[in-house]
């Protein structure tokens, strides 16, 4: 994979993982409020058990960045 491709894989997972988690934490705060106006709504546990797919996805993120920047300051060894 070149140094342009593994960039836009960066971008895209960076772009998709953080609205993930902004739309994990709408929800979140969503059915948080339809508990509090009815009974307890067990739609709150949804957002609470995807949000440890964040993590792995901001792992993955540092291992891509760290990949980066290790081809960056290779040399080109080609002829």
């Amino acid at each position: 994979m070149s140094y342009e491709e593994l960039k836009k894989k960066h971008t895209a997972i960076k772009t998709l993982t953080w609205m993930l988690a902004i739309v994990l934490l709408g929800s979140l705060v969503f059915f948080i409020f339809i508990s509090m106006q009815s009974k307890f709504t067990p739609l709150v546990i949804i957002p609470i058990a995807l949000s440890t797919i964040l993590p792995i996805n901001f792992i993955n993120l540092k291992k891509f960045k760290t990949e980066m920047e290790l081809r960056k300051s290779k040399p080109d060894n080609k002829i």
